[in-house]
């Protein structure tokens, strides 16, 4: 007797206890997935509108639980070895026990066949496979927020080049503005120097000196220059926000930055 009982060691009966559990995890995932696949066909025959009473009355079921098995049946049914609809057993659904394959809906089904397999999910307990979905989970939470992020960024670097490209054309149309605005100065000023030279009348040259002074008046601050530094501000903003965000194409962000900084910087050049 004492050696039965030396050989009873705890770890034996551990490793009997967890075999016990794992068959009967797995027999309750079979026995789960045949009543919902019960449940599946009673729904389709009874009466709209009854089925809830009737799971209520005939199998003591919540609609919640219902819910879960005809899942259990969907999810799982057509993939463990033995199963009625005639489709190609699969080993890695096989070895699951119930509680595993509850947890393991949280992984989106085309992911889950390659989840068990690199997880060796079949060894795993209920608390450590439940922890590596919520890593998965994490996992691919964080990398759909990155692409959003990287989709914002693009979508900003976008919208500045669109930007960009209007400030430069509005700067381009601003510049020949002012080289109007210069060339007709010079020849009214040229007009001036002449007629002063020569034999023109007093009105004639105040005319000129009127038309001379409302040139520059143009080319004054009142109107272009104004218009120039409110694109200047424009531009420096742009800058701003392309260095708070960072760049998502980093080439194509440094060749931004470079051309918005020039057309800050000259777009009052000549004024």
């Amino acid at each position: 007797m004492s050696n039965i009982l030396i050989d009873r060691t705890p770890q034996v009966i551990a490793a009997e206890i967890n075999s016990i559990k794992d068959q009967t995890g797995k027999m309750l995932l079979y026995s789960a997935i045949e009543i919902g696949r019960r449940l599946t066909e009673a729904k389709s025959v009874v009466n709209h509108g009854e089925w809830l009473e009737w799971l209520e009355n005939t199998v003591s079921y919540s609609k919640s639980t219902a819910e879960n098995l005809m899942r259990i049946f969907k999810e799982y049914g057509a993939k463990l070895p033995g199963n009625q609809d005639g489709s190609s057993n699969s080993q890695t659904f096989g070895n699951l026990s119930y509680s595993q394959a509850v947890i393991l809906l949280g992984i989106p089904e085309d992911e889950r066949e390659t989840f068990i397999s690199e997880n060796n999910v079949s060894n795993m307990s209920a608390r450590e496979l439940k922890q590596a979905v919520q890593e998965k989970d994490q996992a691919l939470n964080e990398k759909a927020d990155l692409q959003k992020a990287l989709d914002e960024q693009t979508g900003v670097v976008t919208k500045i080049a669109s930007e960009r490209d209007e400030l430069k054309k509005q700067a381009s149309s601003l510049k020949s503005v002012v080289n109007s605005n210069n060339a007709t100065i010079q020849t009214l000023q040229k007009q001036l120097d002449t007629a002063k030279k020569g034999d023109v009348s007093a009105e004639k040259i105040a005319t000129l000196e009127k038309d001379l002074k409302a040139a520059r008046v143009r080319l004054s601050a009142n109107k272009v220059g104004f218009y120039c530094n409110s694109l200047s501000k424009q531009a420096k903003e742009l800058l701003q926000e392309m260095n708070r965000l960072g760049p998502a194409d980093p080439d194509a962000y440094q060749n931004y930055k470079a051309e918005i900084g020039k057309i800050a910087g000259t777009l009052t050049e000549g004024l």
